[in-house]
Formats: C-alpha cells, structure tokens, sequence
C-alpha cells in the first residue's frame, strides 16, 4: 500500500511539473518615441481574454497557457500604440513590444495597430480568398498621413485587396514587416492574374517592384 502510495506522489508530482513546464512567461516592454508620459492604456490578450489597466511604460511579465500563436494589443487615448510580437510565442521567443509614437489630428483604426513580427508565408490561395472576403487583407504603406488615395478604391473593389496607411515613423521591424507582407499579396495576385495587376496600382508599396 506504501508503494502504491510513493508512485503515485511520484506520478502526480511528474504530472504538475509538466503542466508547470507548459506555462509561458513573456516579457511586455515599451518603446514611447515622444517626451509625453503615458497616463492610461489597456493591455489585452485576445485568447485568454485578459485584460491589464496600464499607467506607466514600466515593463511588466504576463503568464500564458503555453506556446502557441496570441494575439496582443494595446490602446490608449495618449498616443498611437503599435504593438509587435513573435508570429508564434515560445520559452526563447516571447518579447512583447509596445511602440508609443504621437498621436495625430487625423484618426485611423483608432490609432492602434497590432503585428505578428513574423507573417505566415505558407498561406494557401483559400486562405487568401478567405482572407479578402472578411476585409482583411490589405497593402502596408508608411506615410505622413493616414488618408486613403481614392484611387485604391477602385483596386480594392476589382482585386478585393485595400490599403492600410501606418505612421510615418520607421525602423528595420515596420520595414520587414511591411514589406514580407506586401510581397506575400503580390504573389498571391500573380498567380491569380498574372501581372497586369501591378500597372493599376495608384503607388507601389514597399517590396513591390
């Protein structure tokens, strides 16, 4: 009965530790690019649906189920929040970045952006379609402003793919990010037709030739 007993200690001490080793730590860390102190934000987490009430651009850890794709956020009426991550969360890759750059008269998707730093490049041409038919598939474009070029209208509605304008602040993250995107929709748009695709746009984005 004592053995019986000491193995399932032992059984039961193997399972918590494996449970244990599922758990995720990742690190949040900000980057405000202005001399404004942050006063308020909300950090959420879309599949836990946590959410965090944030005061300072202190860094903080957070605690997921284990390694897997999330999806993280961050709002704030202070600034526009960009927020940039691992495509898919591990021990070694779990650094949560959150860019703080000053907040614009003009508004786009309420100045808050949210991107995996590595998109997924094995997309099947049903994903995409999928993908166009829910709205989501879009150019990625910097500048020094948020307008739209009517002209992409006209794209969008014959090809289904429209155009999302970012800030005008850039580094080698928002470069690679927009470009491996903007090349991952070329070549979705090459297969489907052909290459007179490229001669209706209004202005080439980044990666595209």
């Amino acid at each position: 009965m004592k053995k019986i007993i000491a193995t399932l200690i032992v059984v039961l001490s193997f399972i918590a530790a494996k449970a244990a080793e599922k758990e995720i730590i990742a690190d949040v860390v900000f980057e405000n690019l202005t001399g404004q102190e942050l006063k308020s934000g909300e950090f959420f987490i879309t599949e836990t649906n946590e959410r965090i009430a944030i005061n300072e651009t202190k860094s903080f850890k957070i605690s997921l189920p284990g390694t897997g794709k999330y999806q993280f956020g961050f709002t704030t009426k202070d600034f526009t929040a960009y927020t940039y991550y691992p495509a898919r969360i591990t021990a070694k890759q779990n650094i949560i970045t959150i860019r703080l750059v000053a907040k614009t008269e003009a508004t786009f998707n309420t100045n808050t952006f949210s991107f995996p730093m590595n998109l997924d490049t094995t997309l099947t041409n049903k994903q995409m379609e999928q993908l166009i038919i829910a709205g989501k598939l879009n150019f990625i474009m910097h500048g020094l402003d948020n307008k739209i070029p009517k002209e992409f209208a006209v794209f969008k509605e014959k090809y289904g793919i429209g155009l999302r304008k970012e800030n005008c602040v850039m580094d080698p993250m928002s470069f690679k990010i927009a470009t491996e995107n903007n090349q991952l929709i070329a070549s979705y748009l090459n297969k489907q037709y052909g290459n007179d695709w490229v001669n209706e746009l209004p202005s080439k984005p980044f990666g595209i030739k």
